[in-house]
């Protein structure tokens, strides 16, 4: 009789100790909104976040007649090249990408698996850049993998040399993608 009375006093100690644990879960609050990005560092501010500017136009005057030139719009082409790169690669049948961003134009080559047909594939590659690039940009988009060797290369000699004029080479891989519309 005492054995099933400690038996059964054991088994409920067992359920709340089991039961406390799982309260003390390490695990954080979803509701709370210091944990919606879990991925983030706590110290991290909320302004890394976001980015806001709210200017009037006579502030916007006055701030460009404080700057000796006007302050130019830039696009990060590296940023833009990689991150179209990146999407692309999220889906499987892309194998390889090699993406080169000019000032007007996009020019993407790539292999794919025999999964996806060349037309879906440009149309994936175009749509894609289109999401990322200002609307003025020019895309061109190929399968050709031969393509991808040849923007490396466009890209590798204007880093060795910065008076390269990219123009007649940038036409070159335009005049073989277009092949591919």
């Amino acid at each position: 009789m005492k054995k099933g009375i400690g038996i059964i006093f054991l088994a409920i100690l067992m359920l709340l100790a089991g039961c406390t644990s799982s309260q003390n879960n390490s695990e954080p609050d979803p509701l709370d909104p210091k944990n919606r990005y879990p991925d983030t560092e706590s110290n991290q501010r909320s302004q890394d976040r976001l980015g806001f500017v709210r200017y009037t136009q006579d502030e916007y005057a006055q701030d460009n007649q404080n700057q000796t030139q006007q302050r130019a719009i830039h696009v990060d082409r590296n940023e833009m090249a990689d991150m179209i790169t990146r999407i692309l690669l999220q889906n499987p049948d892309f194998v390889e990408v090699a993406t080169l961003v000019t000032d007007e134009e996009a020019l993407i080559a790539f292999e794919t698996t025999d999964n996806l047909s060349k037309e879906a594939a440009i149309e994936n590659a175009e749509k894609t850049a289109l999401s990322i690039l200002p609307g003025h940009y020019t895309i061109h988009a190929s399968n050709d993998k031969s393509l991808i060797q040849n923007i490396e290369s466009l890209h590798y000699s204007v880093m060795e040399n910065d008076n390269v004029d990219i123009e007649p080479l940038v036409q070159v891989i335009v005049d073989s993608m277009k092949k591919d519309d």
